[in-house]
């Protein structure tokens, strides 16, 4: 019988991707245990004491607390996890849900591991390996059938919390249950991208990821390129990431590349396919001369002072960068879309359209001849590349937009082979791997022959579906409404960057006289593209300065307060489901939405002092009412849980997380958090019919307690102290006062009854005064400028 829940994890290695998913384990409240080898070479005392024989363990825990980019999404989460060793700890394993292997990638080690750990197992107890390329047959080969049923892959990529991409590789015997219990623990759970992959030398991910190095490597000889020039093609004018090839390499270490590469070479048979992962004999010497990348302090490039250097491997001597300077790398980088990129250097004739071109080519002819053989269709091996290497589009993606059949018909006039199933593909009429009909995504099927839906779960929720069901209920030019089901309405914002735009609030109010109609139960709120909301557009206060329409700019704020309030005290709940940037008015929104249900990765902040101003849209006052509340039934001073309220808003904070966000007190201890962002609009649909369900009623709205002047004192003193040694500016001074003052109440005593329509007025007479100061309209150019704060 599967396991019905994992309520704890054992993981077995603790370096790098061990501890990475114990952390995302520990992210999403599952407490786990680390193990490792007991460290070699201890003395005779040493071994006598606990903590030296975890050492390993232990260390690589603490390591987490200082990793960059931050595996958890809060330090305290590092309680859940708890380290031991190998030797005298694994009694714990019977304790376990799932164990999961992430020793060193070595056949026989993970055999040994195995065999070790089988005494304390219980029946039924899921165990996987992490193994980036060995086969999962080959590692449990030795194990019982009935461990074997309970026997897969688990091969996540790092960093762990950030890679979407989850492979499950079953094994011969794996029951089906199994493989699909963990695929949904992987989807729901922790936030990941499931890809079913065969039992073939390094899955998916790697084995075409693997053969990008070689190949791009051998076309820089064959071209006379450099590395730096590579690596400017082979970057976002290319759909990859910046880093490009080989500073990617440096990142994860020659070493590393080189051995994971040899890993599929050594697996492969055919001797053309070992020849496309052989590397160039450049890699080898710099590997025995110790240039391994930035953990050696220098690899294909290195930095002296400010200065970036690179390697050229005639002398072993680093050089000035080359710039790249070709024709068709111009015309990508200014092209708008993948296709019209890769079509300037398909189109182009230098030597950089001939790299993307033969690269390219090569790509997708390798990636067609693996179908069967390491994936069934072609949607896995795209969603493998998309989600485990961060490119904008898979091997047969980035053809999307292009004229497929006149380039198929180039490579075979260049002596290229197409495979069968390709050919015919073309001689059907298809022209494309994919195609979006009526809000659908659809895939070639080679077994069918046609374009087959995308597969999704029946609770994820796809907006652009809904028009071709006749279920928009109103549509503007910045926002959508439409009806999710069960009477719930989805409100989805698609202005630019989704601002909070004066077309935004009038579409957010109609939306609320919609709601108010007897057959809607209640709203969810989500945002459209990358962003839920970058927040109020700028240029319309801008161009309200430069006119000196203080009105303009004081009618834009109080719609803003009023659209914002009305969804606080709305009698149908509103659930705003923000993910990524949600910034400045955007997060105001969702702190006064009745609840949120935000995805686990929300950076949320009140980022408004960075442009010389402070929040008018109801930040400040939720601020300062929710340091006022959590003071009742307490002896302590309200400054005591002000001063946490007002250094966000300060420091223009924003959240690394969800979880941040509610220490930041942007987001509510109650509001929900959901790892898959693919979830997330049917999350909050669910939270909002759980809120009628309960009977919900709307909050009424209350005088409460001034914080006064007096002890808003002590903050006003504390940020002097910052300015008098040099961490804030004079001018940041001047705006903090401005934000006390607000959230002081003004010059009411305290203790004095207030309301949330006084404070609302107080911030809009705070930001129209530091509007017509010169400093703040320097900032907020600046920003809409260049896209980042200035600190004058």
């Amino acid at each position: 019988m599967v396991k019905k829940k994992i309520k704890r994890v054992a993981v077995l290695g603790s370096g790098t991707m061990g501890s990475g998913i114990a952390a995302q384990l520990a992210n999403a409240g599952i407490p786990s245990y680390l193990l490792d080898i007991v460290p070699p070479n201890l003395s005779d005392e040493e071994k006598k004491n606990p903590a030296m024989r975890s050492k390993i363990a232990e260390g690589n825990k603490q390591a987490l607390l200082k990793s960059r980019p931050p595996q958890l999404m809060l330090k305290e989460d590092a309680d859940l996890i708890t380290t031991g060793n190998m030797e005298d700890n694994l009694s714990w394993l019977s304790e376990c849900d799932w164990v999961v292997e992430v020793v060193p990638e070595n056949l026989e080690i993970k055999k040994s591991v195995l065999k070790n750990i089988a005494p304390y197992i219980k029946p039924g107890t899921i165990v996987s390996s992490n193994t980036s390329s060995i086969s999962i047959n080959s590692i449990a080969e030795d194990m019982p059938i009935e461990f074997r049923r309970y026997w897969l892959g688990t091969h996540f990529f790092n960093p762990v919390r950030y890679m979407k991409l989850l492979e499950i590789i079953p094994g011969k015997d794996t029951l089906p249950e199994v493989v699909q219990f963990m695929a949904d623990f992987g989807e729901r759970t922790l936030g990941k991208g499931v890809v079913h992959c065969k039992d073939t030398p390094a899955f998916i991910a790697n084995r075409f990821g693997n053969w990008g190095g070689p190949k791009g490597a051998k076309l820089m000889l064959e071209l006379g390129l450099t590395f730096s020039e590579v690596d400017a093609i082979m970057g976002p004018p290319t759909g990859r990431p910046g880093t490009g090839s080989f500073g990617l390499i440096d990142l994860v270490g020659l070493d590393i590349a080189v051995a994971s590469t040899g890993t599929v070479k050594d697996n492969v048979t055919d001797p053309a396919e070992k020849e496309a992962y052989t590397l160039p004999q450049f890699y080898f010497d710099m590997l025995s001369k110790g240039i391994l990348g930035n953990k050696t302090k220098g690899g294909f490039y290195k930095r002296v002072g400010k200065e970036k250097l690179m390697l050229d491997i005639n002398t072993w001597d680093y050089v000035p960068v080359k710039p790249a300077d070709f024709l068709s790398l111009e015309k990508a980088r200014v092209a708008k879309t993948l296709p019209e990129k890769l079509e300037a250097f398909f189109e182009g004739d230098d030597k950089a359209a001939r790299f993307v071109w033969e690269f390219n080519k090569g790509y997708l002819m390798y990636a067609a001849s693996k179908i069967p053989e390491v994936s069934d269709d072609i949607l896995n091996i795209d969603r493998a590349m998309r989600w485990g290497y961060n490119h904008a589009a898979g091997p047969f993606e980035q053809w999307n937009g292009l004229d497929l059949k006149k380039y198929v018909a180039r490579m075979e006039a260049e002596g290229e082979t197409p495979p069968a199933w390709l050919k015919e593909m073309l001689e059907l009429g298809f022209n494309s791997f994919y195609k979006t009909e009526n809000g659908i995504d659809y895939y070639y099927s080679i077994p069918d022959k046609d374009y087959v839906p995308v597969k999704l779960k029946p609770e994820v929720i796809v907006l652009p579906a809904l028009k071709s069901q006749n279920k928009v209920v109103m549509s503007t030019d910045a926002a959508t409404l439409y009806d999710l089901g069960d009477g719930v309405l989805g409100f989805n914002i698609t202005t630019r960057n989704s601002a909070v735009t004066p077309q935004l609030l009038e579409a957010m109010i109609q939306a609320q006289t919609e709601l108010k109609k007897p057959e809607w139960e209640g709203m969810v709120i989500s945002g459209t593209g990358r962003n839920f909301s970058s927040g109020m557009d700028l240029s319309v206060v801008q161009k309200a300065i430069e006119n000196k329409d203080w009105n303009a700019i004081d009618r834009l704020l109080k719609n803003m307060q009023d659209t914002f309030m009305a969804l606080k005290y709305s009698s149908k709940p509103v659930v705003a489901a923000p993910y990524s940037r949600t910034l400045g008015s955007g997060c105001e929104l969702v702190m006064q939405s009745s609840a949120a249900q935000a995805a686990a990765e929300t950076n949320i902040g009140l980022v408004e002092f960075g442009m010389g101003l402070i929040p008018a849209g109801g930040g400040v006052k939720e601020m300062t009412m929710r340091a006022v509340e959590r003071v009742k039934n307490t002896q302590a001073h309200v400054v005591d849980f002000l001063l946490a309220h007002f250094e966000p808003i300060a420091g223009g904070r924003v959240s690394r997380s969800a979880k941040e966000g509610k220490e930041l007190h942007y987001l509510k201890p109650t509001d929900g958090i959901t790892f898959n962002p693919d979830f997330l609009i049917s999350d909050a649909k669910k939270r909002v019919l759980n809120m009628v369900e309960s009977g919900y009623n709307a909050p009424i709205s209350r005088p409460f307690p001034c914080p006064g002047r007096t002890h808003t004192g002590l903050i006003r003193v504390g940020t002097m102290g910052m300015k008098l040694s040099g961490v804030i500016s004079e001018y940041d001074w001047h705006i903090c006062n401005k934000l006390v003052d607000v959230m002081s109440g003004g010059d009411v005593v305290k203790g004095a009854p207030i309301t949330e329509q006084y404070l609302l007025d107080l911030e809009r007479e705070a930001f129209i005064s530091l509007c017509g100061e010169e400093k703040t309209q320097e900032r907020i150019a600046h920003m809409l400028k260049t896209g980042k704060p200035l600190r004058n």
